[in-house]
């Protein structure tokens, strides 16, 4: 049987139903075709999602709030959020952190600049201890 119809099923493939751009099979529902892989140009090797990174960086920035003469700024260096914690006396100079995650499963909180470890970034009063020392030592 030969028809002109076309919306009959093409030769080899079973009959379906179209629906919108779906298709439903006799056989159950056509399941579409993997995602692309991104193509990057900037920012890290493999696609990190930015939500763990923030968080501690908002978590650190919590941790800061208090301290007098100090404030923080969040901003974006080559596709990463950071953490800028700015002193409010102009002859000190404001330290850029950010968060990675190692190669052994653990966030690290990092200088930008100068790619030093702080710590770890589930020890985030630690951390925060090391950037005043930080400050303090600049200021010396």
């Amino acid at each position: 049987m030969t028809t002109d119809d076309p919306q009959a099923a093409p030769a080899g493939r079973p009959e379906c139903d179209r629906v919108g751009a779906h298709e439903r099979t006799s056989q159950g529902r056509r399941i579409p075709p993997p995602l692309p892989e991104l193509s990057r140009t900037r920012g890290p090797a493999l696609v990190i999602p930015q939500r763990e990174r923030v968080t501690v960086l908002v978590l650190l920035a919590d941790v800061l709030a208090p301290w007098t003469g100090v404030v923080t700024a969040f901003a974006v260096i080559e596709g990463f959020a950071v953490l800028n914690v700015i002193p409010v006396e102009p002859e000190r100079r404001a330290l850029t952190i950010g968060c990675r995650y190692s190669r052994h499963g653990a966030w690290w909180l990092y200088h930008v600049h100068t790619g030093e470890l702080i710590g770890p970034a589930n020890d985030l009063a630690g951390a925060a201890c090391q950037i005043r020392r930080r400050l303090e030592k600049a200021a010396a």
